[in-house]
């Protein structure tokens, strides 16, 4: 995949878990860090992980999925700060 496809591939899967972020926030009383398919696999909410799997219908388990993903992304941004050095303010 060529950079500037991954890049605008990358901005329109950030402007959709930004949605989801707010959906999660302003409707469900949920965090802005997380999505709403995520927290609907570790805190299930009735019907919503069955509505948002539906959706999704060619993932076999898309809230788990959201949710493993959500893990890795903040193991490697946790890699990336202990990588980085400190400033000494």
């Amino acid at each position: 995949m060529s950079r500037p496809i991954y890049i605008m591939y990358r901005v329109v899967e950030m402007m959709i878990s930004l949605i989801s972020r707010f959906l999660n926030a302003t409707f469900f009383n949920g965090s802005t860090h997380q999505t709403l398919s995520a927290r609907a696999y570790i805190e299930p909410l009735p019907r919503t992980g069955e509505i948002i799997n539906a959706l999704f219908f060619w993932q076999d388990n898309h809230i788990r999925w959201a949710w493993e993903r959500e893990v890795e992304e903040a193991q490697r941004t946790l890699r990336r700060a202990n990588k980085t050095p400190k400033s000494s303010t």
